[in-house]
């Protein structure tokens, strides 16, 4: 579920706006949508000297139009080509998606590697989060976050890329401002052994000016939206983030779609020690 503000109205005002200037989802979609994602050039396996990063909240595969379609899902995040790809709101085996393991089969579709937390389990099927990589995923681990309304978590892991280790972990922080409190301290304790380069991505059900300073406090910085991005969330909220204590390559940007009823955010990032911030 995705945060509320008095600001709604107009963010669902543009997104019908967003709907009706990239044309009908149902005919010609991948021609008409995915021929304005900006195609990154793909990555150097061995040595990069980059590497790129997309959070995105796939709203289990349903887009504006109220249809569930994975495939469609696959290609909009091969068309953002990241590196690694953070998803949030991932079904697994649940009626409204057709008891597919969405994960497993987004991630056969792009070839990368990939880890799943549930958030929550029911008596058929699971809901949460996956992380996809093109890089190996050497180590990983998940935790429920506390939290007085619908249970979140955090998917940790870390990725070899090139010679270097990189620990990369998603999270998708609950609807009140309570529980978000509880849940960022949490993640401060689960990631505070971390060494090295460290990126946190997800969706934190919060604007830019109700974000605590907690992040910070982590030496995790975020990588601002360049300024032709739109919001992540109905096209105007910004509530989709990328934080790092690495140092990155410009400004994030967005991938607008009808996919889901978020955008993807996608940030570069420089490798090497030397580019700690």
């Amino acid at each position: 579920m995705a945060y509320v503000s008095l600001r709604l109205a107009r963010c669902i005002v543009l997104f019908a706006l967003l709907v009706v200037v990239l044309g009908s989802p149902i005919q010609g979609w991948d021609k008409g949508l995915l021929s304005n994602i900006p195609v990154m050039p793909a990555a150097n396996i061995e040595a990069p000297a980059s590497f790129t990063v997309m959070s995105f909240n796939m709203h289990h595969g349903e887009g504006m139009d109220g249809k569930v379609d994975i495939i469609r899902i696959a290609e909009l995040l091969r068309h953002g080509n990241a590196d690694i790809i953070a998803l949030q709101e991932v079904d697994r085996y649940r009626l409204r998606s057709g008891f597919v393991d969405q994960a497993r089969e987004i991630s056969e579709m792009l070839g990368m590697h990939m880890v799943y937390s549930p958030s929550l389990t029911y008596k058929v099927g699971q809901y949460g989060m996956a992380l996809l990589s093109r890089y190996p995923i050497i180590d990983s681990s998940w935790a429920l976050l506390p939290g007085n309304l619908e249970t979140r978590s955090l998917l940790m892991t870390t990725i070899q890329i090139g010679s270097e280790p990189v620990h990369v972990a998603t999270t998708h922080l609950g609807l009140s401002e309570e529980d978000r409190r509880l849940q960022l301290t949490r993640i401060s304790e689960l990631l505070a052994d971390k060494q090295g380069p460290l990126v946190v991505a997800g969706d934190f059900n919060m604007e830019e000016d109700a974000f605590p300073v907690k992040m910070n406090r982590m030496s995790l910085m975020d990588v601002p939206l360049s300024k032709a991005s739109q919001g992540t969330f109905a096209g105007c909220q910004r509530i989709d983030y990328v934080f790092a204590n690495v140092k990155n390559s410009g400004s994030a940007w967005t991938v607008p779609t009808i996919f889901s009823d978020h955008f993807p955010v996608i940030a570069r990032f420089i490798m090497g020690s030397a580019a700690r911030v």
